[in-house]
């Protein structure tokens, strides 16, 4: 993700930049690449302190929900598995998860130098609209600021998926100078992210679709810390996924109408 690109607004509006992704969150956050602060250690998990709605600053438009971070659980529709959300969602303190987040198969297909954005809801595509929000954390639970979180995912549907059939198989923006869904934003002082977008649809994988999925990247500095794949409990497609796990399904609530929400935090060592 290093040589020139631009820097892309909710709006559109284009600015060029000749530094790396990394490199230009770090330089204006005022945080040298060999001097980014992760946090004092602590064997204590804190409580995430996320409250309002904060601005993911001038080329970002992200949104955090309020709430304190917490494991929830919810009985997989397809198997009877319990998914584990690693969110933040109102809880006691001693139900933070920290364990290390897996890494999964990097997946079709990544692009270098995508627009540094959180909305990606921009191209009145139908769906279902969804909020992805978290924070990113080392393994003793502390925030890790000015990560870079970077995602993107198939192109979304409306067809119920009770009624797919395989002409209703969803696809990648893999060449377009939109790069639709594909978006990268930094994590503020206290680890947090978040993303606007549509629940990405299903697509075949031979002769079976795969599980609705967000891949993402995490980077600190110029180091790549996660490759992975995010799904969403009770999607009837993990149970038969060879990639898919419930540490990685995220569990979704309403938020509004027509519209869900989840959460989803990034440990990483």
């Amino acid at each position: 993700m290093t040589g020139f690109g631009t820097l892309e607004s909710k709006d559109g509006t284009m600015a060029p930049w000749n530094e790396s992704t990394r490199r230009y969150f770090l330089k204006a956050s005022g945080i040298g690449l060999g001097t980014l602060v992760l946090g004092c250690p602590s064997n204590r998990k804190p409580k995430s302190k996320i409250s309002g709605q904060q601005d993911g600053g001038e080329t970002t438009t992200a949104r955090f929900d309020a709430g304190n971070s917490q494991t929830s659980q919810v009985i997989n529709d397809a198997g009877g598995e319990q998914a584990t959300n690693h969110g933040d969602d109102a809880g006691p303190e001693d139900l933070i998860d920290c364990e290390q987040t897996a890494n999964d198969i990097e997946g079709p297909f990544y692009r270098p130098n995508v627009p540094v954005r959180s909305e990606l809801d921009l191209y009145g595509d139908a769906g279902t609209e969804l909020t992805l929000s978290g924070r990113v954390l080392d393994l003793d639970c502390n925030p890790i600021p000015n990560a870079v979180v970077d995602i993107w995912h198939a192109d979304p549907t409306d067809v119920p998926v009770a009624d797919l059939v395989d002409s209703d198989s969803v696809d990648y923006d893999n060449t377009s100078s939109e790069m639709r869904y594909r978006g990268q934003t930094a994590t503020d002082a206290e680890g947090r992210y978040s993303f606007h977008t549509k629940k990405p649809g299903w697509y075949l994988n031979g002769g079976t679709f795969r599980p609705m999925h967000i891949h993402v990247k995490v980077w600190v500095g110029d180091n790549l810390k996660l490759t992975s794949q995010l799904y969403f409990a009770g999607d009837p497609y993990i149970s038969g996924d060879p990639w898919a796990s419930l540490d990685r399904a995220v569990v979704l609530s309403a938020d509004g109408p027509g519209a869900e929400k989840g959460t989803f935090n990034f440990v990483i060592s």
